[in-house]
C-alpha cells in the first residue's frame, strides 16, 4: 500500500491490486505529487509511507516510469531494461513484458540510438520486469500511438491485478477511465 497524507491538499491511499489515476491538465502538479510519492522530492506538509515504512523502498519494491525520458544513454536498451531487476541479472531480450512492448529488437542498441516511443517502453520495460509492490507511472503513453498505449495500459493493469499498487499520471480522461478511481489535480 501506499499511503501520502497531508501532501499539499492531498489525502491518498493507494491499495494492493489497485490503479490510481492522476488526472489534470498541465501544470496541476500531477509530477511534483509523482515525485513526492516516488521519494525523489520531500513534501512541503505531511507524510508517504510505502509498505507501512517512511523509508523509500528499493527498485525492486518502487518501480517508477517518469514523464521525462531517463535511460541511461550508455547502457543498451537490454542493460536499462535489466536495471529492474537491480542490474544483478540480465533480463533477456524475448521476456515476455519486453516482446509485448516490442523492445526486443532494440536490445544492442543505445538509448540514444532509438526513437522517443521505443524509449518510453523501454522505461516501462525497465519498471515492469521486476514486478514491483508499487508502481508509479507518469504520463506512461505520452509518446504512443494507439494500440502501443493499448499494450502500456494493458500491463500496468495486470500489474495492479498480481498485487501491485498502481498510480498513473494523465491529463487524459480516456487513459483514466481505465482505473479503478480518479483523483482530479
Amino acid at each position: 500500500m501506499l499511503v501520502a497524507r497531508g501532501v499539499g491538499p492531498v489525502d491518498l491511499a493507494v491499495a494492493a491490486g489497485e490503479v490510481v489515476a492522476l488526472l489534470g491538465p498541465s501544470l496541476t502538479g500531477k509530477t511534483t505529487l509523482m515525485n513526492v510519492l516516488a521519494g525523489w522530492s520531500r513534501p512541503a506538509s505531511g507524510t508517504v509511507t510505502w509498505l507501512g515504512s517512511d523509508v523509500v523502498p528499493p527498485w525492486s519494491t518502487l518501480a517508477v516510469v517518469p514523464q521525462d525520458i531517463a535511460l541511461i544513454e550508455e547502457l543498451t536498451v537490454g542493460e536499462n531494461i535489466s536495471l529492474g531487476h537491480g542490474g544483478r541479472t540480465s533480463v533477456p531480450p524475448d521476456h515476455p513484458v519486453v516482446a509485448r512492448l516490442d523492445v526486443g529488437h532494440l536490445w544492442t542498441r543505445g538509448g540514444y540510438e532509438i526513437s522517443v516511443g521505443e524509449r518510453q517502453r523501454t522505461m516501462v520495460a525497465r519498471a515492469l520486469v521486476g514486478e514491483p509492490a508499487i508502481l508509479l507511472a507518469d504520463e506512461p503513453v505520452a509518446h504512443q500511438d494507439a494500440l502501443r498505449a493499448e499494450v502500456v495500459l494493458a500491463l500496468l493493469r495486470e500489474r495492479a491485478d498480481a498485487g501491485a499498487a498502481v498510480v498513473v499520471a494523465t491529463r487524459e480522461p480516456e487513459i483514466a477511465a481505465l482505473a479503478d478511481r480518479t483523483l482530479e489535480l
